[in-house]
């Protein structure tokens, strides 16, 4: 189970509100190969779903079944993946 980080908890309530619960725990179950940052994979989900039930669904299940894809998607797919969050996020 990985955890959730501070600053993308605090996107997750900002974008989904009273679903939020849900959203977190969705994040929380994904599995991962555990050379993954999960921090990385759980800002793509956010940031493809665009605060919408229905593409946060789409991207936990793109995440699922290819997280590299889904990195490429969001746009963390490169190097420059940190400086990227931090960009949309905030400081860790």
């Amino acid at each position: 189970m990985a955890v959730v980080s501070d600053r993308v908890r605090e996107r997750a309530v900002e974008d989904f509100g009273v679903d939020s619960a849900g959203v977190l725990s969705a994040l929380e179950r994904i599995s991962l190969p555990g050379s993954v940052d999960p921090e990385r994979v759980h800002a793509a989900i956010l940031m493809v779903s665009r605060a919408h039930r229905g593409l946060f669904a789409d991207a936990v299940d793109h995440a699922e079944s290819d997280w590299r894809d889904l990195l490429d998607r969001a746009g963390l797919a490169d190097a420059g993946w940190a400086e990227e969050i931090t960009e949309r996020f905030g400081p860790a």
